[in-house]
């Protein structure tokens, strides 16, 4: 079904939110450039009650502990009403919060506290799709002529019987059609076969979809995620998607051994259609100043070109993220200066986000080959300061500040506990999300490492108890403290914040930086490599040792870096000659 004529999105709002503000008093609308966002899972960051899953009051009792970071914002993973066959994917009230989380008073109480610590609070927005138990779905599947018949995306079989066309689902690697006996036809789904895709051409379902996003943002939220953005249209003619050649590369953050990357990824998602259907959610959100909409632009051909088309303008989102550091290969300056030029030339200074551990694709030290060849603690020391001099936003996902490594299965999941749908369907050929969702460890002698006095959902594994909240705390030199101390430093540093990127020409194995604003020009150099390397510094002039971290005494030329070593240092301003 093409979408109507009618201006669909049009809503005469008159926001009664309050949005965070300057010291001038004045909202604080483009936060969002340079943000450092903490993504958390309420499954697993703190348990109040001991029933072995996290909850909201969980992450109140830890907003100190998120506030000590230096963080800007807070993402929380679905918290709505849900089966749960997707730990909140796969949602049957949008507007609910699921029991097992809390109520809304207890969402009340966590934006307004979060509020008082200088934290804003990003919701998960799943509008993909729902759960088949929605009640959207069950009255879509009831006839093909009820009022909502076309809320989803149907489609007769092919001609001779069988799915409408050779389509995968992300999850199974298996046709993403399923077959429904009342309607006699085929329902999509990208994902588990009980997450049936809404079908984004249909206007009254758009219309719903806003008045939820509206119910939110009234409720004082600050940004909305959207899940799973560039699957929202599919091509209308239901073409199958081409085969892939030698000729089309790896998708972004998509492994090989995962069946749908057998074929191009061009007809069932990753659409030019869903770009048009921003505009009317970026012009609701624009009537609550401060809010960000961050969209996941994932399993694409080229993830940062397609995540900056959804950034681009004023009528689509104000950040995405792409999955263009989730190579397999081993890290090298090389690949790095690649990816960041590319994302420079896509996005300019402002749109991109970047994510390198997150609930779907692993944790940080899981990336870039860690399984089969280790990396050092200076090497995840001189990521942390890499990823955090990049420009745009970035996502850090609960417990990587830690430096946890990621749960093994079956050495700390037993195959038999595994929860994620993907990772059961998939193992042992796929190690599935389970091992980057497991609990937060806060201390080394308590019940299931501080998180629960009960059965945890997942099982803690023995070894993150050494790297717990409490055995860190007080090192200066752990994991922790790096990134607090660099989270710190990031805020106060202009070049940062705001101006102009230039990846510097060097040679393997040093990847380098000159962040410039009017006040700060900042040299950021990396050896990316585990043997020391030198650096002529006299074409940058006179250089001083960046305020705020200690680990840099001297700038002798030539410079030497250590293994995976790390240079910040601020340049002089040229400034105009009548300025005083």
């Amino acid at each position: 079904m093409q979408p109507k004529s009618r201006a669909w999105w049009r809503y005469p709002i008159i926001s009664k939110r309050a949005s965070l503000n300057n010291a001038a008093g004045e909202p604080l609308v483009d936060w969002w450039n340079s943000a450092v966002i903490y993504q958390l899972s309420p499954w697993s960051f703190q348990d109040s009650d001991d029933d072995g899953i996290g909850d909201l009051q969980g992450i109140i009792q830890r907003l100190d502990y998120i506030g000590s970071l230096g963080v800007d914002a807070i993402w929380l993973t679905p918290i709505f009403v849900s089966p749960m066959d997707d730990f909140g994917y796969d949602i049957t009230g949008e507007r609910d919060i699921a029991p097992i989380f809390g109520t809304h008073e207890d969402f009340r109480r966590l934006v307004d506290l979060a509020h008082r610590r200088g934290l804003r609070v990003i919701l998960d927005m799943v509008w993909n799709h729902t759960s088949d138990q929605h009640r959207w779905f069950v009255e879509s599947r009831s006839s093909r002529t009820n009022p909502k018949a076309d809320w989803y995306v149907w489609a007769d079989p092919a001609e001779g019987g069988g799915p409408p066309n050779n389509w995968r689902s992300s999850f199974s690697g298996e046709s993403a059609w399923h077959y429904d006996e009342a309607r006699r036809q085929y329902y999509y789904a990208n994902f588990l076969a009980s997450q049936p895709d809404l079908n984004w051409y249909n206007d009254d379902m758009r219309d719903a979809i806003l008045e939820i996003a509206r119910f939110w943002l009234e409720a004082g939220i600050d940004g909305m995620r959207l899940d799973a953005v560039n699957f929202f249209c599919h091509d209308p003619e239901l073409r199958d998607n081409p085969p892939r050649d030698e000729q089309c590369g790896t998708p972004d953050g998509l492994s090989m051994d995962n069946p749908l990357a057998e074929h191009q990824l061009a007809n069932s998602f990753c659409r030019p259609e869903t770009l048009e259907r921003l505009a009317p959610i970026r012009e609701l959100v624009d009537q609550y100043p401060g809010v960000v909409l961050l969209g996941e632009v994932i399993e694409a051909e080229d993830s940062i070109k397609l995540a900056a088309d959804y950034t681009a303008g004023d009528r689509r989102l104000h950040l995405a993220y792409h999955g263009a550091l989730l190579f397999e290969e081993r890290m090298q300056a090389r690949l790095l200066r690649q990816v960041v030029e590319r994302a420079l030339d896509a996005f300019g200074e402002q749109g991109a986000c970047w994510i390198v551990g997150n609930h779907d694709f692993g944790r940080l030290r899981s990336q870039w080959c860690a399984e089969r060849e280790a990396y050092s603690l200076d090497f995840y020391r001189m990521m942390a300061t890499l990823l955090l001099v990049l420009p745009g936003a970035f996502c850090l996902w609960q417990g990587d500040e830690l430096g946890l490594e990621e749960a093994r299965i079956p050495e700390d999941i037993p195959p038999e506990k595994l929860k994620d749908p993907f990772g059961r369907t998939m193992y042992p050929t796929l190690k599935g999300r389970d091992g980057s969702r497991t609990p937060m460890p806060w201390s080394d002698d308590q019940p299931h490492a501080g998180f629960t006095r009960g059965e945890p959902w997942l099982p803690v594994p023995e070894h993150h108890r050494r790297q717990s909240v409490a055995v860190q705390q007080s090192d200066p030199d752990s994991m922790l403290n790096h990134w607090r101390c660099l989270l710190r430093w990031r805020t106060v540093q202009p070049a940062l914040q705001a101006g102009r990127t230039t990846v510097l020409e060097f040679d393997e194995p040093l990847f380098g930086l000159l962040r410039e604003e009017n006040e700060q020009r900042l040299l950021c150099l990396f050896n990316v490599s585990d043997h020391p390397a030198s650096v002529d510094l006299t074409p940058f002039g006179d250089l001083r040792p960046v305020e705020g971290l200690s680990h840099q005494t001297g700038l002798d030329t030539p410079y030497q870096l250590g293994p995976w070593g790390v240079l910040l240092a601020d340049l002089a301003v040229d400034r105009p000659s009548n300025e005083h």
